[in-house]
């Protein structure tokens, strides 16, 4: 299994988002948010140079989906589904037990917020509790599973920043 992990884009602050009587779930992507994130979705079509996506899964808050939508436009993906899984606070254990569930599937896209990723990855890749790398806004890296994804499994095949996969793209 592969696991494509992916750290929404650039969102409207929460004191902004608070002062249009906004929730923190309500905040979308700032116009840069959006033109970064397509930026680095090409560049994330370039690393991936053709090979197929099964799903592209996504936090239900909303910058999480907006950056998700931009993905899959980008990558050809089936449209994005909705996990609680990677809902803030989740837990690294819930994103295990969503992914154990998921059967066959061979390249999944994860889509969510931090520092729920960096602690699922760091999890995936030592099968330890502390935190060894952390996402920036539209950062990404993928993950590769001898079978199901199982903490300290995991082999970590590329890192990459926003910047990077922006010029890639």
């Amino acid at each position: 299994m592969e696991v494509i992990v992916f750290r929404h884009g650039i969102a409207l602050e929460r004191d902004e988002a608070a002062d249009m009587g906004l929730s923190d779930e309500e905040r979308p992507l700032t116009d840069k948010g959006r033109r970064r994130t397509r930026a680095a979705a090409a560049g994330l079509r370039a690393v991936l140079d053709g090979d197929r996506v099964d799903s592209v899964v996504t936090s239900d808050l909303l910058r999480a989906r907006q950056t998700a939508d931009i993905l899959v436009d980008y990558i050809e993906s089936p449209p994005a589904v909705e996990s609680d899984a990677l809902r803030p606070g989740a837990g690294a254990e819930a994103l295990d037990a969503w992914l154990h569930g998921q059967g066959a599937r061979n390249r999944l896209v994860l889509v969510g917020h931090e520092p729920d990723l960096s602690d699922w990855v760091s999890w995936g890749l030592t099968r330890k509790r502390e935190r060894i790398l952390a996402f920036k806004k539209a950062g990404s890296c993928l993950i590769e599973f001898p079978g199901h994804a199982e903490g300290g499994t995991g082999t970590l095949r590329w890192l990459l920043t926003a910047a990077q996969l922006r010029a890639l793209g």
